[in-house]
């Protein structure tokens, strides 16, 4: 049988431990274990209402936050590695710094956030909004954005390496000196997208949408854009050995 606990007042030493379940906690509980630096590891907060709740800094590793509402809260360095945000709302969030590596973020909402220099390595992300949000430095490696939305994110010199991104909307991003290194981009929509300086070597661009894309400066030694839709794209000072295009195409450069 597994153990699960939940440290409700860590300084006290009242820990609550149940068997077999995560422990169920209201709002109310959530601010009283804030208000004492207390842990909410492993505890059950899915559905719950914590928007505009501050959880700087708190441990939820592996807690179960799916559905739960955590709108225009702030979770500045906050550590929710291993836990499961499925269809969680994170709306004008701060979550500057958090780590949520290893997270199952399935459709969460993230949309209009700070996410400026947060962990989302090897987290799930299939289907989640990150729109109009703020990913600068952020960190995805080995992450799966399949289906995600980042139109107009600002995602400058983050880490997307090997990454899985397949039709991903980033319409309108700003991905300067981002790393897009083994990135698996297939069918994505990168139309209008800044990619100045960006590591794109070894990517997987096949039946991409570049168009109007700024691939200036960019490293796309070994890149595959077989099928990709590059009308109007600017190549300009761009490393392009190994790289492999459809017949016929001609980069301007």
């Amino acid at each position: 049988m597994s153990i699960s606990i939940c440290l409700l007042n860590r300084d006290a030493g009242t820990d609550i431990m149940l068997l077999g379940n995560m422990k169920k906690l209201s709002r109310s509980q959530v601010k009283e274990i804030v208000a004492s630096n207390g842990d909410l590891s492993d505890c059950d907060l899915s559905g719950t209402n914590l928007s505009e709740v501050d959880l700087s800094a708190m441990r939820l590793v592996r807690s179960n936050l799916s559905r739960a509402d955590i709108g225009k809260a702030v979770l500045i360095r906050t550590d929710l590695s291993g836990s499961e945000l499925v269809a969680a709302n994170l709306g004008v969030s701060n979550l500057t710094g958090a780590v949520l590596n290893k997270c199952n973020l399935t459709r969460t909402d993230l949309s209009f956030s700070i996410l400026i220099g947060a962990d989302f390595e090897e987290a799930l992300l299939t289907g989640a909004n990150l729109s109009l949000s703020n990913l600068s430095c952020s960190v995805f490696r080995h992450a799966d954005l399949t289906d995600a939305n980042l139109q107009q994110a600002e995602a400058s010199g983050a880490d997307f390496s090997g990454s899985q991104m397949i039709k991903v909307n980033a319409y309108g991003a700003n991905m300067a000196g981002s790393n897009l290194s083994g990135t698996n981009l297939d069918g994505s929509i990168l139309t209008k997208v800044d990619l100045t300086a960006a590591d794109l070597s070894g990517a997987n661009l096949k039946n991409a949408e570049l168009i109007n894309a700024n691939f200036t400066a960019a490293d796309l030694t070994g890149a595959d854009l077989r099928g990709a839709k590059l009308s109007g794209s600017t190549f300009t000072r761009a490393k392009l050995a190994g790289i492999v295009v459809d017949d016929g195409i001609k980069l301007s450069i």
